[in-house]
């Protein structure tokens, strides 16, 4: 294990880590620049790291106190402003203008067994210790509201209709200065109840077939006539694509029958096919290794294409029905309408057309082109359904 303090000594005014994990506590005396690179710095007790000076700069790190019962929670302290970019901490942090030192957040929201093919509504009351952003990035699963209050209040957590023994793991991010995690488990089966504990500050929503994507992972829902409408097999780039969050959504008014339908990605090399199933996001694997890529619900994928592994050359976004009655097919989907975002700014969209007996359908690509990223519109669908993508793809099918 590495000790990240002795490595600091011998560094100049930047100190650049590789993903992996050292071993604290680090006491920061001289201003400088630290980037985690996705690393995370712990200790059995704080304060895991301190700053004594100003000038100094963290981003792209976690800072973790490892033992619950330590007697110093304390995962950052600072004596001085620092500046805090993309730094997730478990612990408390002290010295931060406007961060609270008293967040006491559970570890994990346990749901346990809830009905499959329903949708279930579970109410989870929160201590919040001042104003926060919360984001949920499960698939299958939404949150409300997007943003906490200071003092006790009750989030409101929904799955989608999922498949029995679908398993529900992932996080809420809570972000202020920084970000703390909240882990959410829960697995989908056919002979448990449905859950419908809506509290009364929360509209119970409208049904089973709602499909649009969180509220604060997308731009206003008012369609903006000015955003440039693309064409199928249309390839093109944006200034700047990938400095922020890339948004896929794929938003339709109803379907005709009730039907499931999912969003895949794969993660391309430059041969056009997997490294392996981990490169493969659907429901039940909904983000990539690097957390680059990922899923939230089943209609949104969202891209930190700076992140994004350099052996990944093409992400591509597909759409598929689920199951095998040949009657459940595009052609059930009314008004399909793909939109693509950077951040909160949409910058276009396209209508699938003309799709019928298709089950599958490749959406958008996202690829690399002399160092930039580009966007193409594929929009072709495939009647054989998803096993024949994969496969094509290198995706092994059982």
């Amino acid at each position: 294990m590495i000790r990240l303090q002795e490595q600091f000594q011998n560094c100049g005014a930047a100190l650049s880590l590789v993903p992996g994990e050292y071993e604290g506590p680090l006491r920061v005396d001289r201003p400088c620049v630290i980037d985690g690179g996705g690393a995370t710095l712990w200790a059995p007790c704080g304060p895991v790291l301190e700053i004594l000076v100003p000038g100094v700069t963290v981003k792209n790190l976690r800072v973790e106190v490892t033992e619950e019962r330590a007697p110093c929670r304390t995962a950052i302290r600072c004596a001085a402003p620092v500046q805090l970019e993309q730094v997730e901490v478990n612990g408390a942090v002290e010295g931060v203008p406007g961060e609270s030192p008293d967040w006491d957040l559970p570890p994990l929201i346990a749901l346990g067994a809830f009905a499959a093919d329903a949708v279930n509504v579970f109410s989870v009351p929160l201590q919040a210790a001042g104003p926060a952003e919360l984001t949920c990035a499960i698939g299958g699963l939404t949150l409300l509201p997007a943003r906490l209050a200071a003092g006790p209040q009750t989030i409101s957590l929904r799955t989608a209709e999922l498949r029995d023994h679908t398993i529900l793991y992932g996080d809420i991010l809570v972000k202020t200065a920084v970000t703390r995690r909240i882990c959410v488990t829960g697995t989908a089966r056919k002979d448990a109840p449905r859950r419908q504990d809506v509290p009364a500050s929360l509209p119970r929503d409208s049904g089973p077939d709602l499909v649009t994507p969180p509220a604060d992972l997308l731009a206003p829902s008012v369609l903006d006539p000015s955003v440039p409408l693309m064409r199928r097999g249309q390839r093109t780039g944006f200034p700047d694509l990938g400095r922020d969050t890339l948004k896929i959504a794929l938003e339709y008014r109803d379907t005709r029958q009730p039907l499931e339908l999912d969003a895949y990605v794969f993660l391309l090399q430059a041969n056009q096919r997997v490294r392996g199933d981990a490169d493969f996001l659907f429901f039940n694997n909904p983000q990539s290794r690097d957390r680059a890529v990922r899923m939230s619900g089943s209609a949104l994928v969202l891209a930190d294409l700076e992140k994004l592994d350099p052996a990944v050359e093409r992400v591509a976004v597909c759409y598929s029905v689920y199951g095998d009655d040949p009657r459940k097919n595009f052609s059930q989907v009314r008004d399909p309408l793909l939109r693509v975002f950077s951040g909160s700014r949409e910058l276009c969209r396209m209508k699938p057309e003309d799709l019928s007996v298709e089950k599958t359908l490749v959406a958008v690509e996202v690829y690399r082109y002399k160092g930039q990223w580009k966007l193409n519109f594929v929009a072709s669908g495939y009647r054989d359904g998803l096993r024949r993508l994969c496969e094509s793809y290198g995706v092994e099918v059982e």
